[in-house]
């Protein structure tokens, strides 16, 4: 009833509502793209029920809310519901399942194959005000076929996290992972690409990404043999920061936040981007994306033109030390600003980074990360 009641009271129409829409758009709303006579049919035919997000964990109202309250101040009887996906193959498998959501976040890499999947549409940017403040370069990584399907949100690196009072890197290179001289003290993150990316970085594979069988075998016969020096294989980072805050790890395949919260205990750490030959860090961008057949695409739109705003962006970058894809907001720490190296808009790219990528056999390099992990 409570539902049904919330529908009737948003599809209302008097006077008093059609005054507010002219207040709020002046001359412009009038003679704009939409007109007064189009927002009164939006406000008419205006959607129900609760926007269905699936997320990563921190991201709902489980610390992720200053994110979107722009968009629950606006949709009161509208509230996101969420539900929470452990990586892009989680997610797969939930929508197989029969999971149903208006929206989801999987990060760049998987573009092109979600883009292709038949499970989402392109966004209509004219409906997001805050599409123009988004880095260009990132709004790029976004499409496909022309159309955008992505709309870029948080993003950083991959890196290496160490301490400085414990550890003497040779060079800024990605070695540092695989390194002798620290036997039990190294953390890998549980993630079939990037182990075996960047091992074929180190190896000089011609395209890391879409390695032939011969370096793929190569790369996890590289990773079996350095397997004996890893402490932990993390997949959750609250874990990552335990075994890191507590001292039993000093070197980390890492990202941007971990090292936020490292600094926050005081210990001294160093955020490295590898950069010996063809080695660099691996850029992640998250991308919000609208599934085919949402009943609320026009919802969907204002969450994620919250999420674009600079008020948002600005609080991300504070509290959870990534970046944010809207190029007006600066992290209150000039530490941050420099480590993210926000003053660059090409920063996630080359000839700064790689930027995380289709992986046509995805398949392929899961099954050999858990021949490594077995090992």
């Amino acid at each position: 009833m409570g539902s049904e009641q919330e529908g009737m009271e948003q599809r209302r129409f008097d006077r008093q509502t059609l005054l507010k829409l002219a207040a709020a758009g002046g001359a412009g709303l009038a003679v704009g793209r939409t007109g007064i006579a189009d927002a009164m049919w939006t406000a008419a035919t205006a959607e129900t029920g609760r926007l269905q997000v699936l997320d990563w964990a921190g991201y709902g109202n489980d610390g992720g809310q200053a994110m979107f309250a722009a968009y629950v101040k606006a949709h009161a009887a509208n509230k996101p519901q969420f539900t929470y996906m452990t990586n892009e193959a989680d997610a797969l498998a939930k929508f197989h399942a029969g999971l149903k959501v208006d929206l989801f976040r999987p990060y760049v890499g998987w573009v092109k194959y979600f883009a292709t999947s038949g499970l989402v549409q392109p966004w209509d940017t004219s409906k997001i005000s805050n599409f123009k403040h988004l880095n260009p370069f990132m709004v790029k990584a976004g499409q496909y076929g022309g159309k955008q399907y992505g709309i870029p949100a948080d993003w950083g690196f991959d890196a290496i996290l160490y301490r400085t009072d414990k550890v003497k890197p040779k060079s800024n290179s990605w070695s540092l992972l695989y390194d002798e001289r620290y036997k039990g003290k190294i953390a890998w993150f549980d993630d079939p690409v990037e182990n075996l990316t960047i091992a074929g970085m180190i190896l000089g594979a011609k395209d890391p990404w879409n390695q032939t069988d011969a370096e793929l075998d190569k790369s996890k016969k590289f990773l079996i043999s350095k397997k004996h020096l890893v402490r932990t294989i993390w997949s959750s980072e609250t874990d990552l920061w335990q075994v890191f805050g507590s001292g039993d790890v000093w070197i980390a395949l890492a990202w941007p936040n971990d090292w936020v919260q490292m600094k926050k205990k005081g210990l001294p750490v160093v955020y490295m981007h590898p950069k010996v030959g063809r080695q660099k860090p691996i850029a992640w961008i998250g991308m919000f994306m609208l599934l085919d057949g949402s009943t609320r695409p026009d919802l969907a739109h204002a969450y994620v033109d919250a999420w674009s705003s600079a008020k948002s962006a600005k609080w991300l970058e504070d509290n959870y030390g990534y970046g944010e894809a809207n190029t007006v907001a600066k992290p209150s720490s000039s530490d941050l600003l420099k480590v993210l190296q926000l003053s660059n808009p090409h920063a996630v790219g080359l000839p700064n980074a790689y930027t995380d990528r289709d992986v046509p056999r995805r398949a392929v390099y899961a099954h050999a990360w858990d021949e490594v992990k077995a090992s």
